[in-house]
C-alpha cells in the first residue's frame, strides 16, 4: 500500500486503524524502521479524512513533534520499537489505541498518550490522598503485626 495515496480519503476511525494494522502485519519487513504520522480531521457521519502524512528520521524526532502537537491535532502513528512496530491512534484528549506488531503476533489495547517527564495530568483530590494514606498506614500496620508474631530466640 502506498501511504501517500490515502491523503484526502475518508474512513471511519476504526476502519483506517485496521487497514494500517493489516498492512503492517502483511508487510512487516517493508515497514520496519519507518516513523510516520497520519494527520486527520473529523468530518460528518463520524468519519475522518486523512489530511497529511509526515515522515520522520527517527523516534526522537517523531516524539518531539508529538509533544508539540498533543491536544492540538489528531493522528495515527507508525514507529519501530526494537523488535516490533507500534501503531498508535492519538485523539485530542490523548486517548486512543495502541498495537504492538511482531512478525507473528499483534496485541492491541486502549491507551492514553503521555510522557514520563510530564507533570501529572490532574492533581489528586483530597479524598484520593486520604485513601492512599489509609492504604499505606494499613500496610505498615500489617508489617508491624507480622514482625511481632515472629518467633524470638531465647537468650
Amino acid at each position: 500500500m502506498e501511504f501517500e495515496n490515502q491523503i484526502g480519503k475518508t474512513f471511519f476511525e476504526k476502519e483506517f486503524y485496521e487497514l494500517i494494522q493489516f498492512e503492517l502485519e502483511k508487510n512487516f519487513e517493508q515497514h520496519f524502521s519507518q516513523f510516520i504520522h497520519f494527520y486527520f480531521e473529523r468530518i460528518e457521519n463520524a468519519k475522518i479524512r486523512i489530511t497529511e502524512i509526515a515522515h520522520f528520521f527517527d523516534s526522537k524526532e517523531m516524539n518531539k513533534k508529538g509533544r508539540e502537537i498533543i491536544e492540538k491535532r489528531e493522528w495515527f502513528e507508525i514507529a519501530e520499537n526494537h523488535d516490533h512496530l507500534n501503531l498508535i491512534l492519538c485523539r485530542f484528549d490523548r486517548t486512543g489505541l495502541a498495537s504492538s506488531i511482531w512478525k507473528n503476533s499483534t496485541r492491541t489495547e486502549d491507551w492514553k498518550r503521555g510522557w514520563a517527564d510530564e507533570k501529572p495530568y490532574e492533581p489528586m483530590t483530597p479524598d484520593e490522598i486520604r485513601l492512599g494514606f489509609r492504604e499505606l498506614a494499613g500496610f505498615f500496620q500489617n508489617q508491624q503485626a507480622l514482625h511481632n508474631l515472629r518467633n524470638k530466640k531465647a537468650v
